[in-house]
Formats: C-alpha cells, sequence, structure tokens
C-alpha cells in the first residue's frame, strides 16, 4: 500500500515537472515583431555632418596641451569614438579607449586649489583666506585649461553627441568642474577688490552655462555633473551675498538668471532617453548577437526555446517608457506617479514568483537588477530647483528690505515656482536662527550642512527688523 501511495506521489511529481515545463514552452514559443519605435532607437546614427560651433568638441578637447587647437583635438576624439562604436556596434566588448590623445595632457586634479563643497563650511571665505598673489599663481598655472574653457563658454551652442553604449567615452568632466570653480575664486576676487559689477557678471555667465549644459546633457552621469556644478553657483552666490549684502543692487541682474530656471527645459528626461537607448543596444547585444556568435548550432536551437529577442527588445523599451513618461506628467505630483509606477512596472512583468517568470523570465530579471536607484536621480534633479527656489526667496526679501516680522505672512503667500519638485514641501521660517528652511529627499555633497534640510542665513543687518 506504501509502496502504491509512494508511486502515485512520484508520478504526480513527475505530471506536475511536465506540466510547468509545457507551459514555459508554450508561453515562450515564437518571437514578437520588433515595434518600429523599438527599431528607430537601436538606429542612432551619429550626425552626418560635425558642427565646429558646437562647443561639446571643445569639451572633448579642453586638455589639450599647449599650441593644440582644443577643437580639432576635439573634433578628432568624436570622430574616433563614432568610428569605435561602429565597429562594435553589435557587441558587448565594447572596450574603453585606452591612453591619452598625444595631444591631450592628462588632467590631474591638484591638491587644496579649489574649495571642497562637501567639507568647507564657507567656500568664499576659503578663496578670500589666500592672498593675491597665491591666487594669481595658481590661475598661471592653469591658464591653459583656463584659455580653453573660456572658448567653450564662449561657444554659440552646446550639443552632446555620446553613442548609446554601456563603454561609450565620458568626457573631462573633472576638468571642466575645475575651470569653472577657478574661475568662481576669480570672480569672488574681483568683488572683494571692489569690482562688484563685473565679478557679478562673472559669476551669473558660469551659472548661465552650467544652466545650458544641465539643460542640453544627453546621458545622467553628465546630467547629474551639472547638476552638481549648478548647486555650487547656487551656494556661492548666497555666500557672497551674504559676505557683501550691498550687491543686492545687481538683484536685476540675478533675477534675469534666476528667471532662466525651469524644470521643463532642464528635465532630466533626455537622459532618461539615452538609458533607453543604451539599455536597447545592450540588450540587443546579449540576447541577439553575442548568443548566436558564440553558440554552435545545437546550442542555438535550444537557446530558442528561452530567448525571444524581439520580445526581450519590446520589453525593455516598455520598461524604460515608464519611466519617461512619469518625467513628462508635469501636472501630477512626483510621489503618486512613482507609486503608480510600481504597479505598472508589476503589471509589465506579469506572472511570476520570487522573480521567476513564466514568460521571458531571463529579460525580466534582467530589468529588474540593471534599474536600481532611478527615482534617486529624479529626486536630486528636484531638490536642485528646491534649493534655487529657497534662494531666489531670500534675495527677494533682501532686495525688498522686508523685515524679519514680516517673513511669516510673505511665506504663506508665497506660491512655489516648482510646485511639482516641492511635493508639499513648503519654504519654512525659523525665526530663531533667522533662517530660511526647506526639507529636501537628498543630502547634496555641495552643501556643507550635512543634511537634507536646507538653510540659508537672512542676517539681522540685511532686514529692516530685527524681530
Amino acid at each position: 500500500m506504501f509502496k502504491k501511495v509512494l508511486l502515485r506521489a512520484f508520478l504526480a511529481l513527475i505530471v506536475l515537472i511536465l506540466s510547468v515545463f509545457t507551459l514555459f514552452l508554450i508561453a515562450n514559443w515564437g518571437d514578437n515583431a520588433l515595434r518600429p519605435e523599438v527599431q528607430a532607437e537601436l538606429s542612432w546614427q551619429p550626425p552626418k555632418v560635425i558642427d565646429e560651433g558646437n562647443g561639446y568638441l571643445l569639451l572633448l578637447g579642453l586638455n589639450a596641451k599647449e599650441g593644440i587647437d582644443p577643437l580639432i583635438l576635439g573634433k578628432r576624439k568624436l570622430v574616433a569614438e563614432i568610428q569605435r562604436y561602429e565597429e562594435n556596434r553589435h557587441s558587448s566588448n565594447y572596450d574603453p579607449n585606452s591612453g591619452n590623445d598625444p595631444d591631450e595632457k592628462a588632467f590631474i586634479k591638484p591638491k587644496m586649489e579649489v574649495c571642497d563643497y562637501s567639507e568647507t563650511i564657507n567656500c568664499v571665505a576659503f578663496y578670500l583666506s589666500r592672498s593675491v598673489e597665491q591666487e594669481q599663481e595658481i590661475l598661471s598655472s592653469q591658464r591653459i585649461l583656463l584659455r580653453n574653457f573660456e572658448r567653450l563658454r564662449a561657444s554659440g551652442r552646446y550639443q552632446e553627441v555620446t553613442p548609446p553604449h554601456i563603454a561609450a567615452s565620458i568626457p573631462s568632466f573633472a576638468s571642466l568642474m575645475h575651470a569653472t570653480e577657478l574661475e568662481r575664486m576669480r570672480a569672488i576676487r574681483m568683488i572683494a577688490s571692489g569690482q562688484q559689477s563685473k565679478g557679478v557678471d562673472s559669476l551669473m555667465q558660469l551659472s548661465t552655462f552650467s544652466q545650458v549644459w544641465l539643460e542640453r546633457s544627453d546621458t545622467l552621469i553628465s546630467h547629474m555633473i551639472a547638476m552638481a556644478n549648478l548647486q555650487r553657483d547656487l551656494r556661492i552666490l548666497d555666500e557672497v551675498v551674504d559676505k557683501f549684502p550691498e550687491l543686492i543692487v545687481e538683484q536685476e541682474k540675478i533675477g534675469q538668471w534666476a528667471n532662466r530656471f525651469s524644470i521643463e527645459r532642464m528635465s532630466i528626461l533626455r537622459a532618461f532617453k539615452h538609458e533607453r537607448q543604451v539599455s536597447l543596444q545592450l540588450m540587443q547585444n546579449l540576447f541577439v548577437s553575442d548568443v548566436e556568435a558564440q553558440q554552435d548550432w545545437t546550442q542555438r536551437q535550444l537557446t530558442k526555446l528561452i530567448n525571444r529577442p524581439n520580445a526581450a527588445l519590446n520589453l525593455t523599451y516598455d520598461w524604460y517608457t515608464l519611466w519617461t513618461r512619469l518625467l513628462q506628467e508635469h501636472e501630477r505630483p512626483y510621489s503618486q506617479g512613482m507609486t503608480e509606477l510600481g504597479a505598472k512596472q508589476k503589471a509589465l512583468l506579469g506572472f511570476g514568483f520570487t522573480n521567476i517568470y513564466l514568460q521571458d523570465p531571463m529579460i525580466k530579471i534582467l530589468l529588474e537588477i540593471s534599474t536600481p536607484g532611478f527615482e534617486t536621480y529624479i529626486e536630486k534633479h528636484y531638490d536642485m530647483f528646491l534649493y534655487a527656489d529657497l534662494l531666489t526667496l531670500k534675495l527677494d526679501i533682501l532686495k525688498r528690505n522686508i523685515s524679519l516680522a514680516e517673513i511669516p505672512q510673505l511665506l504663506q503667500k508665497h506660491a512655489l515656482r516648482f510646485p511639482k519638485a516641492s511635493e508639499g514641501r513648503a519654504i519654512s521660517w525659523d525665526a530663531k536662527r533667522r533662517q530660511l528652511f526647506v526639507d529636501t529627499k537628498h543630502e547634496s555633497n555641495q552643501l556643507y550642512q550635512k543634511s537634507k534640510i536646507i538653510r540659508l542665513n537672512i542676517l539681522p543687518s540685511s532686514a529692516s527688523g530685527a524681530n
């Protein structure tokens, strides 16, 4: 009797395994048609004519040695990068371009030359603690970099050209950040030496470049670095106004710059669309090109049972499109959009249990583990606009000479310029500390406060009331 029960249990287990296997084969039998919009994303083409007026070429050539035209160097590097991409378009074995161009100087950031924003309490004070002679020596040592950077800032347009490959070369953003910081240092010295209007003009020109860079960033890394650079602009402006309250007479110039902030125009959407292209290219190489190249006939036939390349690419496109749609929905609160995004992702993945899916399991597992932390990028992006709005309000209080006692009433009437970014996190007033503050979602390494709460001082001498 026991043997019969055991035999029946064994047969039942065999039937269950065969049934699951049969369902798996049926669910994964045959491929889908590749949708036109997916094919279009996979068909990235470089510009037919490289526009020599594009400042991106000057960024690529920013580390040109003395006597070398950074534009020529940048154009040569871009041509080489595009050629490298075309030769490896259908392969995930895309070795980084090792070594510098012989006309390029490797950038090594000098120690203590510029302010460490994550550690220094006040960067304006840090720069003014030096002698003019020390400062000039630093500027002289970086004269080639600064000259090349001046050409970049003066260029008529800036448009990144980045092949959609996970191993694409990254421009020298470190040297760009360093050159920008040296120019901030120079502008601060102008203001301290009495050339206040000229110094403010320089700061506004630098920050306008940061805004344009942020607007035209195609990749996540470029977008986040541009955003960090703009946060530095905001912090330096705040510290300069605190140090030199008389600069508030330049409010018209500062206001024109502040009005350029736009959460729509400076959207992170461009970077997410590029991420979608990169992921599609990677998935195509993983599920099509590399699979066919590395397997014999028998392996390819077995792989076809679980590999549906067109379905994988369609699904990848839809997965990233959920993120791009979230960024296009400006009328809906971000937190609500994120909640709905999670539900849509689950629906897109379909039936599964503990990351084991009946249909297309390989691509679904890859999608789940390959897109972590996207919300962090978005939230840090929105936090920057909160910071900009906070500083704009502070400057308005100083310009209008509003008393400390009137500030709470002003805040009640204040409508945030970026309601989607604020998520109800209104600017508040700390009467005891005489500070405006706002709660962000993430700490910034460009702020010394080491807190999600950003605080800006309203100095007693800058307001007509002391209470």
